[in-house]
């Protein structure tokens, strides 16, 4: 399992990090943690002029505290500097001033000189040196120098100018050019920040195997050695919708280079995004509402990281139109009459999606009966929607995206309507154990799903991962688009020369497409989103994710072959 990003006990550890560019400041993370050491800003700036390869670090004592301070730089122009500022334990248990007096040993100090640059006696610099060796359990001064290069312990403050450094912590450090000799870079590894719903947000559970399709691919990235030589990390955070945009923004401050998000309110979602647009850090998800896209279509400036998975929720009705009306060519239906009814989600009807879906409907020759906006959660009284139905006398009915808790409400309730009538939803029943949880309710229903799972080699491969994983079959769609998604990222990342070199992984995710087990993912789709069949949008088919409809029979879902 790729390693989480682990948080020790006590008090949260501090970590901060800004990103230069030669046009100024791009992005700092804790302003206020920054001011309060201008050095460090300064280190970075310097950082711009020299050419250094990979990440190079030392530690700071400024603020009576250590920390450890990385810097890194691309190699493309216009070239970015990110330094990076984490807690971190002291080597040998060596107090700050010991560290110091060690870096002053390691630069080819003598105790006189020692005492001068620290500004302590003699005496007491002499005393330090004795901490150090006895400490650090070796004999020399040579063997010090040794331990803290090695330990990329060199610590701030000290007269940097008069000691002698490694030639690339020199380059950043000291204002004289240096010309270092090459060494091999230590790459830091790349996080991804993984944030999923609890509370009623979760009901069901798609967020279960979202993440254990996210954490299989995670897992499979470091096993083979990570991307791009740099090992792969994770961070995990689990929040109600209101309590999302607060998560967001806990997650970015920890420097994640991105973050997969589960589905959640479309409110919510879209007040999430916020945290992480200053930073750029890229945010996938596969949540279908159209208010996503249409966000980030109107605000590519500010919401230019957003990518999603799947097209939105507009492409189920019209993948339910299409079924009805090949059902009816191919002779397997045989409706009384012309007659459908629409259930859409309040949480995402809007007048511009209501429009949208009667000039659908008109246009594909059937007469909406009933049209009517439900809660997917709770409060929807599903008897009270059937008697509606009932009364309308439908010959198909449309229901949306629906919680599986919710689903079986209505299913329960309708009975007697489906012996008559075609029930259409969406993607719920592609949850692993939905037909067996169910049960006979479940005969019948078809239902589908605009990014899913056909049989290839790659998907049965994913299956056999998944089921030796987590002792559990994957499903038809969740587990496999978050597994998907890291793999879209993997890919961007491996292409830019650094994770956090957010310019160059957006222009990748927008332009190049990325072939997985539930298809190909291409966002070039309204708000970066993906592609609809291609019978909605005039576009490649090799683009597009297929929809793909089912019907449930004897306990199996049957592929309609449409």
């Amino acid at each position: 399992m790729a390693a989480p990003d682990p948080t020790p006990p006590g008090r949260r550890p501090v970590f901060a990090f800004l990103e230069l560019t030669p046009a100024g400041r791009r992005y700092v993370s804790d302003g206020r943690f920054f001011a309060e050491r201008p050095h460090l800003e300064a280190v970075a700036r310097h950082a711009l002029t020299r050419v250094v390869e990979g990440p190079v670090s030392f530690l700071d004592s400024h603020g009576g505290f250590l920390t450890r301070v990385t810097v890194d730089t691309t190699t493309r122009e216009p070239r970015t500097v990110r330094l990076e500022v984490g807690e971190c334990p002291a080597p040998f248990g060596l107090t700050n001033r010991e560290l110091q007096v060690a870096t002053c040993m390691a630069g080819g100090m003598t105790t006189p000189e020692i005492a001068a640059a620290l500004g302590c006696t003699r005496r007491t610099a002499a005393t330090h040196v004795e901490h150090v060796l006895d400490k650090s359990g070796v004999r020399s001064r040579a063997a010090v120098a040794t331990l803290v290069t090695a330990l990329e312990a060199h610590t701030l403050p000290v007269p940097v100018g008069d000691l002698v450094l490694p030639p690339a912590l020199a380059e950043i450090l000291v204002s004289a050019p240096r010309h270092p000799a090459p060494s091999p870079p230590r790459p830091h590894p790349i996080t991804v920040g993984l944030i999923y719903p609890t509370g009623p947000a979760a009901s069901g559970a798609d967020h279960r195997h979202m993440r254990q399709g996210a954490l299989l691919a995670l897992e499979e990235c470091d096993r083979r050695g990570g991307v791009a030589g740099r090992r792969v990390r994770f961070r995990v955070a689990e929040a109600e919708p209101d309590a999302l945009p607060e998560a967001m923004t806990e997650m970015i401050a920890t420097g994640v280079n991105a973050v997969l998000l589960g589905n959640q309110p479309a409110a919510a979602a879209r007040a999430a995004m916020e945290p992480a647009a200053e930073a750029g850090t890229p945010v996938l998800h596969s949540m279908i509402a159209p208010a996503l896209t249409e966000a980030v279509h109107h605000n590519p400036g500010s919401l230019g990281h957003v990518f999603q998975a799947t097209a939105d929720e507009t492409a189920y009705l019209r993948g339910f139109l299409r079924t009805l009306g090949q059902l009816r060519r191919s002779g397997a239906w045989r409706p009384a009459g012309h007659k459908i009814a629409l259930l859409v989600r309040r949480s995402t009807s809007t007048e511009v999606l209501a429009e949208r879906l009667f000039s659908a409907v008109e246009a594909a020759g059937w007469e909406l009966v009933l049209a009517e906006s439900v809660d997917e959660q709770e409060t929807t009284s599903w008897p009270t929607v059937v008697e509606r139905l009932e009364r309308a006398a439908p010959d198909a009915v449309f229901l949306p995206v629906v919680p599986e808790p919710s689903l079986r409400r209505f299913l329960e309730a309708s009975v007697d309507l489906r012996r008559r009538t075609l029930v259409h939803t969406a993607w719920a029943p592609g949850t692993p154990g939905f037909t067996e949880r169910l049960g006979p309710l479940a005969e019948g229903l078809v239902w589908s799903t605009v990014v899913g799972v056909r049989e290839s080699a790659i998907a049965a491969s994913f299956a056999r991962s998944y089921q030796t994983a987590y002792g559990i079959p994957p499903g038809l769609g969740a587990a496999a688009v978050h597994y998907d998604l890291v793999h879209v990222l993997a890919a961007a990342w491996a292409s830019a020369d650094r994770p956090w070199n957010y310019r160059d992984i957006h222009r990748h995710l927008r332009t190049t497409p990325h072939h997985g087990v539930a298809g190909t993912y291409s966002f070039t789709g309204r708000g970066q989103r993906g592609l609809a069949h291609p019978d909605d949008e005039a576009t490649d088919p090799h683009l597009a994710h297929p929809h793909l409809t089912y019907r449930i029979e004897q306990g199996r879902h049957r592929l309609l072959g449409l």
